[in-house]
């Protein structure tokens, strides 16, 4: 939906989706949304 919405292809969400988890040292969206909430990010 995101790639959809914005033009692009679903290979580079999924390499800036893993591009995210890589800067914040998590392996999935939850730990993603963790650490975000646990550092202010969101």
């Amino acid at each position: 939906m995101i790639a959809a919405e914005l033009n692009i292809s679903p290979f580079t969400v999924n390499n800036h989706i893993k591009k995210i988890y890589q800067k914040l040292h998590v392996h999935n969206a939850s730990e993603a949304v963790a650490t975000a909430l646990k550092n202010r990010i969101v």
